[in-house]
């Protein structure tokens, strides 16, 4: 048998068109590439020389002499890609890489441990990789075909796109999962998160090189292969939605421009999904700034491409969702004026009571000022502070005692929130939602207080991946926050309560 560093041990016939086959069985069958022992039937002249051999497991171990007894010289990682000197029947003379660990030019390794394919097995190479791309546990395995694959097609021609997409899209995948990488492949690093540790991510290399091999030539499947490559550079160039508003523009506008244009069902989830990242995040740089018609055009186009997804991937839910943070989108621009400042009036017999958010990004407060007859009183700042209102949610209740506005707390989450204009207290978050229930999406609006101002009607749609069917509308104890009512059907009953 054979040997590995690791003590696995997996067996391969000797003949790359042989082995390809054997594999596929192996991996419909499930047997995870542990094919029988006497498949390896080696033809008599055996592989030529200059064939590429693949290390398949963890660890080989590369020996001095064709021997199980023979003294190792060092260890090649799994997905190590070295050349054939010469053939044997239980081990292959084979060049040792410069750097490689073992210090020798040459060795010797198990036949039962790699997989070998002659110069001119490139498609069966590639096909191997193809069944191996969707499998986590041998992605390395696909990425290191698949990097030989690219280098022999682009020395003998131009190159195969089809190769280069599927190898980024597998390297990615790769690097999403965490590794092991095989030697060859060229990575980055995505920043940290908080504390977190940096995470790999794949350049894009291959991705680069299917645009140029997709540039002159224009059929139905290299634009699609295009559609995929651009997708993927995109990716590589925003590994996270950009923080910064120049970047996040253009980013945003990448995104919507590719999800307008492309018909490959790959690329369109992709860039749905991006731009659905992007384009609320940008929303909320917009509002912050004050361009609420930027707000109202991008809502628009978000809408457009939305419907679009939804004409070319009916059965496919990334439309749906695109348009449900075009929702998110609109509401945020509110009635379309500014964020801040805004105002809300309050009258009481002679008295008139007049709340305001004002101040800067940054450093919001909430102010109030009250006016009897001839006198004037403030305005005080109170200890609220809001972060982000949207434009003209702001309201005051009927005693004048406490406000409420509906806040940007996030990119996705538009959340109700109260504050006391009595009280020096901070602001509330009002969301009358059991923990159950999904928020990682939740859209606010306010219907209105009671006429004695102490409760609160809210309107919730909440979601996690899909927008649910029904709206939630929830009566809630502006002192305490307790849930009062929710229903969504009986809507009677709830404006009867905020009456």
């Amino acid at each position: 048998m054979g040997e590995t560093a690791s003590g696995d041990r997996r067996v391969f016939g000797t003949r790359a068109r042989l082995k390809v086959a054997v594999w596929l069985m192996a991996i419909l069958a499930g047997n995870r590439f542990r094919a029988e022992a006497q498949v390896r039937t080696a033809m008599a002249e055996g592989e030529p020389p200059g064939s590429d051999v693949f290390m398949m497991v963890r660890e080989a171990l590369v020996r001095e002499k064709p021997s199980k007894q023979s003294r190792f010289t060092g260890k090649l990682p799994g997905g190590s890609r070295v050349k054939l000197i010469a053939t044997g029947d239980d081990y292959l003379k084979i060049e040792v890489p410069a750097g490689a660990t073992p210090k020798t030019t040459t060795g010797y390794i198990s036949r039962e441990v790699v997989s070998v394919f002659a110069p001119e097995a490139t498609s069966e190479l590639v096909s191997a990789a193809r069944a191996l791309s969707g499998i986590e546990g041998h992605r390395r395995t696909a990425v290191a075909f698949l990097l030989c694959a690219s280098e022999r097609l682009r020395t003998t021609g131009p190159g195969d796109a089809g190769v280069e997409v599927l190898l980024g899209e597998t390297a990615e995948a790769l690097a999403a999962s965490g590794g092991p990488f095989p030697p060859g492949l060229v990575l980055g690093t995505v920043p940290a998160q908080g504390a977190g540790p940096t995470r790999a991510r794949y350049t894009g290399d291959a991705f680069r090189r299917a645009i140029a091999l997709t540039s002159k030539t224009e059929t139905p499947e290299t634009a699609r292969l295009r559609e995929r490559a651009v997708a993927g550079v995109l990716r590589q160039q925003y590994p996270e939605t950009s923080a910064e508003p120049a970047a996040l523009e253009k980013e945003t506008t990448a995104w919507l421009e590719l999800a307008e244009k492309a018909e490959d069902a790959t690329a369109l989830k992709s860039a749905a999904a991006r731009a659905g990242d992007a384009v609320v995040s940008l929303a909320g740089v917009y509002v912050a700034t004050g361009r609420a018609e930027d707000v109202a055009k991008l809502e628009a186009r978000v809408r457009s491409v939305g419907t679009r997804i939804q004409t070319v991937l009916p059965t496919q839910t990334v439309g749906t969702k695109l348009l449900a943070r075009a929702a998110i989108v609109g509401a945020m621009r509110g009635d379309g004026t500014k964020a801040f400042p805004q105002e809300a009036r309050a009258k009481l017999g002679p008295k008139e009571i007049v709340a305001r958010i004002d101040g800067k990004l940054g450093n919001l407060a909430v102010t109030v000022e009250m006016t009897v007859g001839g006198t004037h009183e403030g305005p005080r700042q109170k200890a609220a502070r809001p972060i982000l209102p949207v434009p003209g949610s702001l309201k005051i209740s009927p005693d004048g005692k406490s406000v409420a506005w509906i806040e940007i707390a996030t990119a996705t989450k538009l959340v109700p929130v109260v504050a006391s204009l009595e009280k020096e207290e901070p602001a509330r978050e009002i969301v009358p939602m059991t923990a159950t229930r999904p928020t990682a999406n939740l859209l606010a609006s306010l219907c209105g207080y009671s006429k004695d101002g102490q409760r609160l009607g809210v309107q919730v749609q909440a979601w996690n991946e899909m927008p649910g069917p029904d709206t939630r509308y929830s009566v809630v104890s502006v002192a305490t926050g307790e849930l009062l009512y929710e229903t969504t059907k009986d809507t009677k009953s709830f404006q009867r309560l905020i009456q």
